[in-house]
């Protein structure tokens, strides 16, 4: 059985992402808050507007 890379590293690289997350959070801790703060909005602002698109093609 053979390994596929892409397979393996889309699979490693969200622990990966949380590892130095974590990390940051440790050695950066008002850093990680803001980034915290932002990742939020983002998502928010992101789903405000994927609603209204929803809203705009369901007329």
């Amino acid at each position: 059985m053979q390994m596929q890379p892409a397979k393996s590293v889309g699979r490693f690289l969200p622990t990966l992402f949380l590892i130095g997350f974590v990390i940051y959070l440790f050695t950066d801790p008002q850093g990680a808050a803001v980034a915290c703060k932002w990742a939020f909005e983002a998502i928010v602002t992101g789903a405000q507007q994927f609603a209204e698109f929803i809203k705009a093609v369901s007329k």
